[in-house]
């Protein structure tokens, strides 16, 4: 038996015929842009012929093993398995146990699919498969690459499926990369499924920055056992349509999960980060704070929800969304949800939409500072307030330059439309 013959792959493939894709009226898609979502024809993973010469040089250098996918196959020649730490399993979704796949694949998360995560069941045959047993020190690193064209005539997306396993007791650091190249049009469907074993630790961080002529569909599934915890850090950059859904079930008392993120919007990109956390077991806690940068035409979309089921009675919860308008055409969309259905909790929220503090950029212009150096440093100051829990200098270095600003000071944020 292999992945495609799995009963989830089989009952996706089925519902395909009758699937419906998302409209207007569904609240999380409300922003999406629904005629290109439309136009992403998706089939089973097929690397192209030759890769394209962008790609090296888009790939951070993260020490520790890396595993690279592109159009959901692993290309061996640019993946590092070959010392991998104690305690780590890191094979291709192709080559891993069919029992374990099985048994992977086949976990309830207490979530919704969407007709795009079913999409994702059907032609996610390739991917990564992760299971932690010990404390590595070495980031594990997963990189996923789209080339569009490279399949059958009418193909231009991909799927990906990462299944990571953490065992009780286990903690480790995963970063997954997303990118693409190329000015065709076409995009990616990668969907993360997480487990966490009791007193465990993760943090997973993504890095999405695919061409601007491309579509990026990214889901993060989680379930969370006793005292574990959850780290996330979401850098949603690139896309012309960047859609990143977390859906955090805390199943054991007094796990934690702490979820942050930075988008960074120009041209005409909407980036769109949907949140839901769920509670269900006592005294557990969660955290989301989120933060956007917007420039030119893009649009920034932050759907925050926190859901306090019967029973999980001492939930603690906190939610927060800010919003920096670089243009009097930009546009940010906060919408934090609660839904409290427990007693004796405390669940906070709050969000902000802005422009540049002009009281601020009067005071450093005053002091001699040019107006696009005093314009950058206020930028800067606001976006690094996700980037400073960053451990990784290389992922801060990388995360700084994407954004348009480096050490040396060097501004390419684009002149100030606002």
């Amino acid at each position: 038996m292999s992945v495609a013959t799995l009963p989830s792959h089989l009952t996706a493939v089925g519902q395909l015929e009758t699937l419906s894709l998302p409209t207007k009226r569904d609240e999380a898609w409300r922003y999406a842009p629904h005629k290109v979502l439309a136009q992403l024809a998706f089939g089973l993973g097929t690397p192209p012929a030759d890769m394209p010469a962008d790609i090296d040089a888009q790939i951070p250098e993260i020490d520790g093993p890396r595993l690279v996918l592109v159009n959901g196959v692993v290309d061996v020649g640019r993946s590092s398995l070959d010392t991998l730490p104690d305690g780590v399993t890191l094979v291709s979704l192709a080559d891993a146990p069919t029992d374990l796949v099985e048994a992977l694949l086949e976990q309830e998360h207490d979530t919704p699919e969407d007709p795009f995560s079913i999409i994702n069941r059907a032609f996610g045959t390739g991917g990564a498969v992760i299971q932690i047993t010990g404390q590595p020190s070495e980031t594990i690193h997963i990189v996923d690459v789209v080339v569009p064209g490279s399949g059958e005539a009418d193909q231009n997306a991909s799927a990906t499926r990462v299944v990571i396993e953490m065992a009780a007791g286990s903690s480790a650091t995963v970063i997954e990369t997303r990118i693409g190249s190329g000015e065709t049009f076409g995009g990616s469907n990668v969907r993360t499924e997480i487990s966490i074993g009791a007193e465990a630790n993760l943090e997973h961080i993504i890095l999405q920055d695919l061409p601007s002529t491309q579509v990026h569909l990214g889901r993060v599934d989680v379930v969370q056992a006793a005292s574990s915890t959850f780290r996330a850090r979401l850098f949603n950059l690139g896309s012309e349509y960047g859609r990143v859904a977390y859906h955090v079930h805390l199943a054991g008392e007094e796990s934690h999960a702490d979820l942050s993120g930075l988008y960074f919007g120009f041209g005409e990109q909407t980036l769109d980060q949907q949140i839901t956390v769920v509670h269900t077991a006592k005294n557990c806690t969660s955290r989301q704070s989120f933060r956007g940068v917007l420039d030119d035409s893009s649009t920034g979309v932050w759907n925050g929800g926190v859901d306090v089921r019967p029973g999980a009675d001492g939930t603690d919860s906190e939610q927060s969304n800010a919003n920096l308008l670089l243009s009097r055409r930009a546009e940010a969309n906060t919408m934090p949800r609660l839904e409290i259905l427990a007693d004796e909790v405390s669940c906070q929220h709050g969000a902000t939409v802005g422009q540049l503090d002009e009281t601020a950029m009067y005071y450093m212009r005053s002091r001699g500072i040019p107006k696009e150096e005093a314009r950058r440093l206020l930028i800067t100051g606001f976006a690094d307030q996700v980037m400073d829990e960053l451990e990784s200098t290389t992922v801060r270095a990388w995360i700084t330059e994407r954004i348009g600003h480096d050490e040396t000071g060097q501004d390419t944020t684009g002149q100030d439309n606002a």
